[in-house]
């Protein structure tokens, strides 16, 4: 099987990145397996070989001669939501398995008898980052595609369409002598359209990333707060002058507004800055707060009262702890500084700063690892745990540890060694990103006596 090859096959299973698995036999008579995606189990395939890598064949799906029965044939999938042709309840299926089957390939006995569903799992986002083509598109990049784009007329998974096209519209009207970024050549004007959204408070930030500045002349600010002024509270220039295809600016000018938004969740009121990390699923982010609450602070026997919240951000977790229970003191960590200034900030507008202290400095410092705490929350990256961490976390032994995980696959290698020192309790999945692979696993571990 090389390059451009056709073949063909059923699809009886998913990789570890949501894409559907059949299986081929190659020229040696050998059984590979052949990833392919935007299918689903029971697809009957045709797709072309377009990459060899790590022992399987990666295709581009071509027909669908047969569709399997968990298709959906109203909705057709996208590269920011790969599993939206798949009906939702059976999303929840699949990844119910994919998470079972992590644990037991990992040798773990623990499973999740269910993935806790959204609500709303349409028009959920409360951030998307939009790319601009180098052709003039102003979308999403292709699946596994760094230089192909998708030209967007709407957006299924962010509330308000009509906004989302007219901030599409006045984009592709304001520039017309400045150019798209070319990824290739690294050369251009218009990187990406950030909009961020305040769910809960009304708040809309839209932001414009630039490679610099200085090409965005006063007429041209001007046209977009005329544009934009209806539908944004808050309107940014961001410049990024790096090589870096990123949509995170170094220079952030706010043409109206502030540089930062407005959320609330569970009661609790987050001052979020436009690079500013933070859960874009606002519905299930209140729910993830109630679950690893309740995990963290299980015993009402013997109530903690003191917790360590490491890789805090800007305090999701530990302020809105310290809202519910005026006695508990939280010591958070984050190597972001802006995000603990944003964090102190949080606490000080929800009257809490007494029972908050937030500190920057890298996990794998240990500059908390003298800190008292009776509960320990960790919510590190999808790269997971530094050695040092885990090596610490072994070494104190807090009485509850509860990890809350966004790539699963990585945290089963992880809890492999830290069973020496802790016993799983309990193991959660909430579905925080309908119509893609990715699921939120929470586990509440306690210390072996």
């Amino acid at each position: 099987m090389k390059f451009g090859d056709l073949a063909s096959g059923t699809i009886n299973r998913f990789d570890d990145d949501g894409r559907g698995v059949f299986d081929i036999l190659n020229g040696a008579n050998v059984k590979r397996p052949f990833s392919v995606p935007f299918t689903t189990i029971g697809d009957q395939i045709e797709t072309t070989c377009i990459k060899r890598m790590k022992g399987r064949y990666i295709g581009r799906l071509e027909r669908i001669t047969t569709a399997g029965p968990s298709r959906s044939l109203e909705t057709n999938a996208l590269p920011f939501a790969p599993w939206m042709h798949i009906r939702y309840e059976d999303q929840l299926r699949f990844k119910r398995d994919l998470i079972n089957r992590a644990f037991e390939n990992a040798g773990h006995p623990e499973r999740v008898s269910a993935v806790v569903p959204c609500p709303t799992p349409l028009l959920y986002r409360n951030r998307m980052d939009y790319c601009f083509g180098w052709k003039g598109e102003i979308g999403m990049k292709e699946l596994g595609m760094w230089n192909r784009y998708l030209d967007l007329n709407d957006c299924p998974l962010m509330e308000g369409s009509e906004e989302i096209l007219r901030i599409f519209h006045t984009f592709k009207q304001t520039f017309p002598d400045l150019h798209p970024w070319d990824a290739k050549r690294h050369d251009g004007d218009l990187r990406y359209v950030l909009v961020r959204r305040g769910m809960n408070t009304g708040d809309q930030m839209v932001a414009l990333v630039v490679k610099d500045l200085t090409r965005i002349t006063e007429d041209m600010r001007t046209w977009l707060i005329a544009k934009l002024n209806p539908i944004a509270t808050s309107i940014c220039l961001s410049e990024n002058p790096l090589i870096t295809d990123l949509s995170l600016g170094t220079t952030i000018v706010p043409l109206k507004g502030k540089t930062t938004f407005d959320e609330i969740i569970n009661g609790t009121r987050y001052t979020i800055h436009l690079n500013s990390f933070f859960q874009t699923n606002s519905t299930m982010a209140a729910v993830l707060q109630d679950t690893v609450y309740e995990l963290a602070f299980d015993s009402s026997s013997n109530p903690a009262n003191s917790l360590l919240d490491l890789y805090c951000g800007l305090g999701f977790f530990g302020i809105n702890f310290a809202q519910r229970n005026p006695h508990l003191h939280v010591s958070g960590f984050e190597i972001d500084e802006h995000a603990i200034a944003l964090a102190k900030t949080c606490a000080e507008q929800n009257n809490l700063s007494t029972q908050c202290d937030f500190t920057s400095g890298k996990a794998e410092d240990l500059s908390w690892k003298e800190i008292e705490a009776e509960t320990c929350i960790v919510d590190p990256p999808r790269a997971g745990l530094h050695p040092n961490v885990i090596e610490t976390l072994i070494e104190r032994r807090y009485p509850r540890l509860v990890y809350v995980s966004c790539k699963f696959h990585r945290l089963v290698d992880e809890l492999k060694l830290l069973k020496e020192a802790y016993e799983i309790k309990e193991v959660r999945a909430l579905d925080l990103f309908p119509h893609t692979p990715h699921v939120e696993v929470i586990v509440r571990l306690v210390a072996k006596a």
